[in-house]
């Protein structure tokens, strides 16, 4: 190569969007995973031989990921246009097959298909968030391969079929969804400044469908050793598990804020109301939350940095309160958070935590935004939700009233 290709090529390497993360932490933890997974390949291939038997498993299962990929491009792509890049997929049904019959370098190769087939045929997202799945797949796929050899040391083909081997190959499957979801779980919270572990995590939901595929996969390896032709009712299978998984993502945008992601105000007072009717007597706090000068932000710097304040304020808001708590988008810059089994002091403690920490928060350069912040309680400031609200709604404009940026107690009027 001339010295005028070897500087095109570093130029392109350099332009790699891999380099724009926010971390160095993240790069490295990227680029280690996929050394990790390309040396167990290489390793695997020096180390054990490629059995002939091998060869039909190999070329079935990889043809059922490219033509699962082209039967259900028109719901993934309603997947992704719905929920970005979704946390979990369905390729664990050809992977864990893979992983179970094949040479670990050809199981290897079928995640490969996998995600890439799905990656060209249906929405390309950056190459190194590819990759990295991919090799992250790969890892948990060696490691559960490590750990059935381990205990058994008999292929999954010459396996008795009694209950012993069922529970090793189930537990199989669960070391692969443990070791993928924890590699999957590091890059999420390196890849987002002040996430909490648990929000980096998905729903009980997404690990149930993760769980469901590979479920599909043993049956798959199953049916390549003991009748192949149930191979086109587990792809059937698939397919409706994956419609109805698109169904639970319609229905979750529709009671999302589309700028925030947050509940919008229908979906978050059905669900504040339904939480206050299941405990009449208990303490439920309300905050309600505004975006102090928010106009003029709009005004000097355009609609498009204030929506990434909105949804700068809407991450913080999710990263500093409980599972249970509930957090919507009210209408404009306002936010409304219900905070059950929690007393006035805890509320007013919680407000100004979050006070202070979007007080720092700033967006492309612009200044930080200030919010003033006022605090209700059930059933002390009113027994209905609307009742709350509209408490919650006098403290706030008590607070800006008084200056903004501040929180204050909704106070009841003098008998």
């Amino acid at each position: 190569m001339s010295v005028r290709g070897d500087q095109l090529a570093w130029m392109t390497v350099r332009r790699w969007a891999l380099w724009q993360l926010p971390r160095r932490s993240l790069i490295g933890y990227v680029l280690t995973i996929d050394a990790l997974a390309l040396g167990g390949v290489a390793s695997s291939l020096s180390l054990i031989s490629i059995d002939q038997d091998n060869a039909v498993p190999f070329i079935l299962l990889t043809s059922c990921a490219v033509l699962y990929t082209e039967l259900s491009r028109p719901i993934e792509r309603m997947r992704e246009r719905y929920k970005g890049t979704p946390f979990i997929d369905l390729n664990s049904v050809w992977m864990f097959a893979a992983i179970l019959l094949l040479h670990p370098a050809l199981s290897a190769v079928v995640i490969i298909v996998s995600y890439f087939s799905r990656w060209v045929r249906v929405r390309p997202n950056p190459l190194y968030r590819r990759t990295f799945s991919t090799a992250a797949a790969i890892a948990a796929g060696y490691a559960a391969y490590a750990y059935l050899v381990l205990m058994s040391g008999i292929p999954f083909s010459r396996m008795p079929r009694n209950v012993d081997s069922f529970g090793l190959v189930v537990s199989t499957g669960l070391v692969f969804l443990i070791v993928n979801t924890i590699l999957i779980t590091i890059a999420v919270y390196l890849g987002t400044p002040h996430k909490k572990i648990r929000q980096a995590l998905g729903s009980p939901a997404d690990y149930a469908l993760e769980a469901a595929t590979i479920a599909l996969g043993i049956m798959m390896a199953w049916a390549l050793v003991d009748w192949p032709i149930a191979l086109l009712l587990i792809i059937g299978i698939t397919l409706v598990l994956h419609r109805s998984v698109l169904i639970r993502q319609l229905r979750d945008q529709a009671r999302a804020d589309a700028k925030t992601g947050l509940l919008n105000s229908a979906s978050w007072s059905k669900d504040a109301a339904e939480e206050l009717t299941r405990s009449p007597e208990s303490c439920t706090a309300l905050l309600m939350l505004d975006l102090d000068n928010f106009k003029s932000i709009n005004d000097r710097h355009g609609h498009l940095i204030g929506d990434k304040h909105l949804r700068g304020v809407a991450d913080v808001l999710k990263s500093e309160v409980r599972a249970t708590d509930l957090v919507g988008r009210f209408g404009g810059e306002e936010f409304v958070i219900l905070l059950p089994n929690t007393t006035q002091h805890d509320a007013l403690a919680i407000a100004e935590r979050i006070r202070r920490r979007i007080a720092t928060v700033a967006t492309d350069g612009v200044d930080t935004v200030t919010v003033s912040v006022g605090v209700a309680s059930h059933p002390e400031h009113g027994t209905t939700l609307d009742e709350v609200v509209s408490a919650a709604d006098s403290a706030l404009l008590a607070a800006k009233t008084a200056g903004r940026n501040r929180t204050l107690l909704f106070a009841l009027p003098p008998p």
